[in-house]
């Protein structure tokens, strides 16, 4: 991140993170946001963080999650995507010019952020991987940023029962997501739906496509076969999202040490994406 955007991030956050200046040794903006991203960035722990800004561990607990949650609160408007027809047209044609997927509006999955157990959680965020995880359920358009999410779904749900339970995935089993109407994607197709591409873990409806079942059979069809070759390809783009969001920020890398409102509140903060002109800012 270079200085520029640093101090553009730090004047965004400055009404909700000024401090009284009661004291010669109260934290600025500018150090609250530091710490948090290298929290985020680094992957350390919030012993490491305490070391490094000289700040107390139960002071370093709060900063983060008053950060996290501001950056979201701050930046999700111009992040992620407003429903409108409009915007999936331009999300539909953005899938066909890079992937050859038509009508396709959004790639869909799940992903697992491993933690820590909660206190008094029981085996509710336990998952069939063996670790207690918080279900991030993401949709992303064919550039690899996040246009709609639903966070904090414990970790034994699965992908299709996280899907019937969130906000966003009702909408979507009931078509309420302001998708265009059908539109034709060939002479022999006249009215094919506008929809989202997922893996077999998600139903199959008008709206959500998923691949013919019995990948790697040779006996499968050959028309089939190229569907699933190229609804492949298109879903790819919410794994790679994924490995992006990962690779920036490490803290995924390793359990997250932390109550369950600072890590929904850190998952909130990592998946928001806000560009510049000149430079690109992604918190």
């Amino acid at each position: 991140m270079s200085p520029t955007t640093f101090e553009e991030l730090v004047i965004l956050l400055g009404p909700y993170l000024q401090r009284i200046h009661s004291r010669p040794d109260i934290l600025s903006v500018g150090e609250i946001l530091a710490a948090t991203l290298r929290y985020l960035a680094a992957g350390e722990s919030m012993t490491d963080i305490m070391f490094n800004f000289r700040i107390g561990k139960s002071t370093v607990s709060k900063i983060i999650l008053e950060c996290c949650n501001c950056l979201w609160d701050v930046l999700y408007k111009d992040a992620l995507f407003t429903p409108t027809e409009e915007g999936w047209k331009k999300l539909s044609k953005e899938f066909f010019d890079k992937w050859q997927m038509p009508n396709c509006v959004g790639a869909l999955d799940g992903k697992h952020v491993v933690h820590q157990a909660f206190q008094n959680s029981g085996s509710i965020n336990y998952n069939y991987k063996g670790t207690h995880s918080t279900i991030l359920l993401a949709l992303c358009d064919a550039n690899y940023n996040f246009t709609c999410v639903d966070i904090g779904m414990p970790g034994r749900c699965s992908d299709g029962g996280v899907l019937r339970a969130s906000e966003m995935g009702r909408r979507i089993l009931q078509n309420d997501f302001n998708f265009p109407e059908a539109s034709p994607i060939s002479e022999h197709f006249k009215d094919c739906p506008y929809f989202i591409v997922a893996d077999e873990a998600f139903p199959l409806l008008p709206n959500v496509m998923r691949p013919y079942p019995g990948r790697g059979n040779k006996n499968l069809p050959l028309k089939s076969t190229i569907f699933n070759y190229r609804l492949s390809r298109a879903r790819r783009c919410i794994e790679n999202c994924f490995g992006i969001l990962v690779s920036r920020w490490r803290i995924y890398r390793r359990v997250i040490i932390a109550s369950e409102p600072t890590v929904m509140s850190i998952i909130k903060a990592t998946v928001v994406r806000r560009k510049y002109a000149g430079d690109k800012l992604v918190v």
